[in-house]
């Protein structure tokens, strides 16, 4: 049976008026110096490929990868020598890269701000892969009688979004295409899962959020869909690894990602399935779910394009303000190995 990993802990309230605009503070804390020592300490000379067990952290709509777990395309791969670590309820990127950075976590799953914003605090992590592509899962969601029907009326009016998260990139995206300071926006930082008790409260004004979130909260509140992300932003998820784990088990991400292109193969034969099972496991309405998976387009590469795009995001943060030095995307994205997961 599956091991369940110890809950990372909640991240703390992000303080301010723009997050983006410095480095996390949780990050920092856990990318110190300390970190960065033991990251390079003795350890290193285990033998190559011989960890057994093996930690990762996503969400449960990054289908193939939890389809890979619960129909044991990951045993398949490794056999009965290492065990499995999953948590498919992740509480935000930034606390994931906390826990790769606490040594937690060798695989995770997430959008590209939070993998950029450790990287730049230090943190050796590696890009593997590209996961999905969106520009229909994230959007600006409006109470009912807050007469906000475009980006300019959002002026004064309080906005929650999830921190340092591709949603909190995208309303930066959203108020700069219009010209728009976030300083005349209330930006109030919550989680998604915290969002629809807001609505209800009548506490919020609007939310970026993503499916099903978004569903939920029209649904329940009579709240409306503003507008998606197409024609702001790509919303781009990855797959990343601890540095210090991939040189230790470089073989171990190569049989990852197989086992992750074959769920996603078999999902393509077995979708009422995929998307009961995902369901059931959320707890959410099976309606939602498929609204979510069909957002989304699941590919597993390092194109030009998925590299240009996580440059595009160093680039943002760079200009925002919230990393200090410009990144080379391609120093921390490798394509070796999804290359050899392809063959």
């Amino acid at each position: 049976m599956r091991k369940t990993m110890q809950k990372i802990k909640t991240m703390k309230k992000m303080p301010g008026a723009l997050a983006l605009r410095r480095p996390l503070g949780t990050l920092v804390l856990a990318m110190s110096g300390l970190l960065l020592v033991t990251a390079c300490s003795k350890k290193e000379a285990a033998p190559l490929n011989s960890a057994k067990v093996i930690r990762y952290i996503g969400y449960v709509n990054y289908y193939p990868i939890f389809i890979a777990d619960v129909k044991g395309f990951f045993r398949e791969e490794f056999g009965d020598e290492v065990t499995f670590e999953f948590n498919h309820r992740m509480n935000g990127g930034a606390a994931a890269m906390e826990a790769m950075a606490a040594g937690e976590v060798d695989f995770a799953a997430l959008g590209d701000m939070p993998i950029v914003q450790a990287r730049a605090n230090g943190l050796d992590v590696q890009v593997l892969s590209s996961v999905f592509v969106s520009t229909k899962c994230a959007s600006l969601v409006a109470a009912k009688g807050s007469n906000i029907h475009s980006i300019p009326d959002l002026r004064g009016k309080k906005v929650a979004v999830q921190g340092a998260s591709v949603q909190n990139k995208l309303l930066l995206k959203f108020l700069e295409k219009e010209h728009i300071s976030p300083d005349a926006v209330d930006i109030l930082y919550m989680k998604n899962r915290d969002q629809l008790a807001a609505f209800l409260g009548n506490s919020l004004d609007a939310v970026v959020t993503s499916v099903p979130y978004t569903q939920s909260i029209v649904e329940q509140t009579g709240a409306y869909e503003v507008l998606n992300a197409e024609g702001y932003d790509t919303i781009r998820t990855y797959l990343a690894a601890s540095g210090k784990f991939l040189r230790q088990n470089p073989d171990y991400a190569v049989k990852f990602l197989r086992a992750i292109i074959k769920a996603n193969a078999w999902i393509q034969e077995h979708y009422d399935e995929t998307m009961a099972l995902s369901a059931e496991e959320e707890g959410i309405k099976l309606e939602y779910q498929k609204i979510n998976y069909e957002t989304r387009t699941f590919t597993f590469n390092l194109s030009e394009d998925s590299l240009n795009g996580l440059q595009d995001t160093v680039n943002y943060l760079l200009a925002q303000g919230t990393i200090s030095e410009t990144l080379d995307a391609r120093t921390f994205a490798d394509r070796k190995y999804i290359t050899e997961a392809q063959r």
